[in-house]
């Protein structure tokens, strides 16, 4: 999340890629840096992979296609009604 925030200012591939980059840097054995220039992943690739990413999302499809999420955003019973005693004309 760090590194989201220190590079907020990036179009978002160029964040795609920092993020990348990190975890890269933290796994037990990084490649070099020639390496990870001759095997990065191009720009229209990333984007198209994010795209595909959001578009799944819950989030995604409802602004994407206006499918409304499965769940948290339903009625409830509750909200519309209260429950009171049932009064007795005894």
């Amino acid at each position: 999340r760090d590194m989201l925030r220190r590079h907020r200012g990036l179009r978002l591939v160029r964040r795609l890629k920092a993020i990348c980059w990190w975890c890269h840097q933290h796994t037990a054995h990084p490649e070099t840096d020639a390496w990870l220039a001759a095997n990065a992943m191009p720009d229209e690739r990333l984007e198209r992979l994010y795209r595909q990413a959001w578009e799944r999302s819950p989030q995604g499809q409802y602004e994407t296609f206006g499918i409304p999420a499965r769940y948290g955003t339903g009625i409830d019973w509750n909200e519309f009604h209260t429950r009171v005693e049932w009064q007795s004309n005894d």
